[in-house]
């Protein structure tokens, strides 16, 4: 969700299928049959929770990513814990619960961390800016999306990039400054374009015809 679209769930049977081994069989706990059942009951789960949330279904969603978690702690997965983590925080900052939101973007970006995933970090600091300025401290938020800037550039992530300047723009045109919102917005047209993503300059350049409708918030 960080950044965060549909497909058709697979089949609750096959998400579920074991494969029982006969006790004259010795399968290892991390045999290549058990990690593609657990891909599938992530896979499925993560259906499970999108429905849920265009239902609007917020806490049965967050119980979903919470089974995925216990599915990556059970394979020792560092990177795909902090990707439910960083979920769940997303659904939290879209209730705005900021509480909650922090608690998990927190935990999250340290597994991401311990991983080494740059890029799950970036996408997490993302979800921490969006915190901070939910919390009240805008400024603390610019210098978030600044790291997280730093990191996609680093990876060479024109599409990241760009989606940062995009919430840097949104971010002080909220808080009364478009001129340097429409600067922001700008560059993120370029880097949607170095990406090739027709969908992604779309998206700015909307951004972009919206950016005088944008009231200051008011804390």
């Amino acid at each position: 969700m960080s950044e965060k679209d549909t497909t058709q769930a697979e089949e609750a049977a096959n998400a579920s299928i074991s494969v029982v081994a006969d006790e004259s069989v010795d399968v290892p706990a991390d045999s290549p049959s058990e990690e593609a059942t657990r891909e599938e009951q992530v896979s499925l789960l993560e259906t499970e929770a999108r429905g849920l949330l265009a239902q609007g279904d917020w806490e049965p969603a967050v119980e979903r990513h919470k089974q995925i978690i216990e599915l990556m702690d059970a394979a020792g997965d560092s990177a795909g814990k902090a990707e439910a983590l960083n979920n769940i925080a997303s659904i939290y900052l879209a209730l705005e619960d900021w509480e909650q939101a922090q608690a998990y973007t927190t935990e999250a970006l340290e597994f991401y961390q311990a991983a080494g995933d740059r890029a799950g970090e970036a996408v997490v600091l993302n979800n921490v800016a969006a915190t901070h300025d939910g919390m009240g401290d805008w400024q603390q938020a610019i210098e978030v999306y600044a790291e997280a800037l730093e990191i996609r550039k680093s990876l060479e992530d024109a599409e990241g990039e760009a989606k940062t300047l995009r919430n840097l723009a949104i971010l002080y045109a909220q808080h009364g400054n478009p001129i340097r919102a429409k600067s922001y917005l700008n560059r993120a047209v370029v880097m949607a374009k170095r990406a090739k993503s027709r969908e992604l300059v779309g998206l700015m350049r909307k951004t972009l015809s919206q950016l005088p409708r944008m009231r200051r918030r008011r804390r």
